[in-house]
């Protein structure tokens, strides 16, 4: 591909940061520059607490395990126990995941045209569910009742939530890969959510040495100081990344002006259009070295989904099926050139030419 629809980069800002800690730390595990990068972030995103973990995924996990009754325990049996959690069916499975394995039971839902999850008939009524609302595209929506998954949505944070984050390379910020963080403005919702990252540990914010003092059960999502240092790095030129992304973004709409469709608000994320010719458009683009991605397959027509979910799936998802079948995501890399842009709308406005 000449043109990558998105690529992790870094300066030489991130590998001297690594190399100070291996040069002159003799802990690399979990220490001083976690504890420096948890307090940065959670500045960044205006929360009292942040706990840094390996991935998107094992804090949406941690978030689960803190916030919904029958969690915190390990998956059990089947349906047992558990709370009910709503889960959206349009991006990803990854809150599907987390909320299964934490010991809830995830319900998949479509979305309305705010974001809002739309819960099955079958599951309506009282109590009422809880829900883990992803932030699709960095578009915040509301309804949050307690975990929100930011993912997308880097420098979110509702006040009085839990909000998840992820690090991994196809984000705007990576801790070498993969990475993630949990925040929080509650004391004893963050004493549960690093306890639950480690092992149960009774003194996990304390720096080595540490007890063997384990008071519940746990599991281990540690970040290493070379993952929190090239974060840091990182987090330093997030402020400037996302406006260059608010740049191309606009760029992309005054050039493709009514070529395609756009939604109301402005991503945060991946630059996203909207057209009933999506799959050939990616297939022109591909041809001319352009590369973009579809829409995420909706989670109620994933095997996994119909095998563990606890909802049948009669009802309609109509805005999850819709946006899978027309959204495309151009290429959105922040370092990417204007020329760069246009060459993309160009190549685009052509394909919707073609495709008449």
């Amino acid at each position: 591909m000449t043109l990558p629809q998105f690529v992790p980069y870094w300066s030489r800002d991130e590998i001297d940061a690594v190399a100070r800690v291996l040069s002159e730390s003799d802990y690399l595990n979990e220490h001083e520059t976690v504890r420096a990068f948890e307090r940065e972030f959670a500045r960044f995103v205006g929360a009292r607490h942040c706990a840094a973990v390996t991935s998107g995924t094992a804090a949406l996990y941690c978030a689960s395990c803190a916030a919904f009754s029958g969690g915190g325990g390990g998956p059990g049996p089947e349906g047992a126990g558990g709370e009910r959690v709503l889960v959206p069916s349009h991006d990803g499975i990854f809150a599907f995941n987390a909320a299964k394995a934490s010991g809830a039971r995830p319900v998949v839902c479509d979305v309305d045209g705010r974001g809002l999850l739309l819960e099955p008939a079958e599951h309506s009524g009282s109590p009422r569910a809880q829900s883990v609302v992803v932030h699709a595209n960095g578009r915040v929506s509301g309804g949050v009742r307690a975990v929100e998954d930011c993912a997308q949505a880097i420098g979110h944070h509702t006040r009085g939530k839990i909000s998840t984050y992820s690090f991994a390379s196809t984000k705007h910020i990576t801790t070498g890969g993969q990475g993630g963080a949990v925040c929080c403005d509650d004391d004893e919702t963050f004493d549960r959510i690093v306890r639950i990252k480690d092992h149960g540990r009774s003194d996990r914010q304390s720096l080595k040495p540490m007890s063997d003092n384990y008071d519940e059960w746990g599991v281990n999502f540690k970040l290493t100081e070379m993952q929190a240092a090239f974060g840091l790095a990182q987090l330093r030129t997030l402020p400037g990344r996302l406006r260059r992304l608010g740049e191309i973004y606009r760029a992309y709409r005054d050039l493709l002006g009514g070529a395609v469709g756009f939604d109301e608000d402005e991503p945060r994320w991946y630059v996203d259009v909207f057209t009933p010719h999506a799959a050939r458009i990616r297939d022109d683009l591909r041809a001319a070295g352009i590369h973009c991605r579809a829409y995420p397959k909706p989670l109620h027509l994933q095997r996994v989904a119909a095998a563990h979910a606890y909802a049948s799936f009669d009802g309609a998802f109509a805005s999850a099926e819709e946006r899978h079948r027309t959204g495309l995501y151009l290429p959105s890399t922040t370092n990417m050139t204007d020329d760069d842009v246009h060459l993309v709308a160009g190549a685009v406005k052509k394909s919707v030419a073609r495709a008449g």
